[in-house]
């Protein structure tokens, strides 16, 4: 497989940025490799639509700078517009659960919810946090505002939460 391909797929699947030494675990590719892909996707994607942002350690995929107002109409009418029913999904797995990995929030769900995850965090519904037992793990909650908009004062006030709370407890 071409490693360079592998890097564009993770990156674009991932969502948000990754380690360099993650893509290169993920594609099974050594770290010489792998820079040298980053380097030459770098350079492929340099007249496209997509640029590749390093940042630190990591990378990830953005939009070209001369197409961002294009692309900023999808984003604004997302930002704007209802909820979908992915979105209200994560949403609700988030809420009942706490705090939750979106690999968590994937198996529950049985797909991938890393384009959900990024519109709830650009709405200001939940937030991100490292995992303090793995740091290469984020874990997702809901912010104040969630809270505020659903006019709740804490999880506790979901409808039937004393009663679910316990299966939950059960099921983690």
């Amino acid at each position: 497989m071409d490693l360079e391909k592998a890097i564009e797929a993770l990156l674009f699947i991932s969502g948000e940025p990754l380690a360099i030494k993650e893509l290169a675990r993920l594609a099974d590719a050594d770290k010489k490799a792998t820079a040298l892909a980053l380097e030459a996707l770098e350079k492929n994607l340099a007249e496209r639509g997509l640029r590749l942002l390093r940042h630190a350690d990591t990378v990830a995929l953005t939009t070209a700078p001369e197409v961002t107002d294009i692309a900023s109409k999808i984003v604004k009418e997302r930002l704007e517009g209802n909820l979908t029913r992915t979105q209200l999904e994560v949403l609700a797995i988030i809420l009942w659960k706490g705090r939750v990995s979106r690999s968590s929030i994937d198996y529950i769900r049985g797909v991938n919810s890393s384009f959900a995850l990024r519109a709830l965090l650009i709405r200001g519904l939940i937030e991100r946090a490292q995992d303090n037992k793995d740091a290469r793990v984020y874990l997702y909650t809901p912010t104040v505002d969630l809270f505020k908009y659903l006019g709740l004062s804490s999880i506790k006030d979901l409808p039937e939460f004393a009663n679910l709370e316990p299966q939950l407890k059960e099921y983690e």
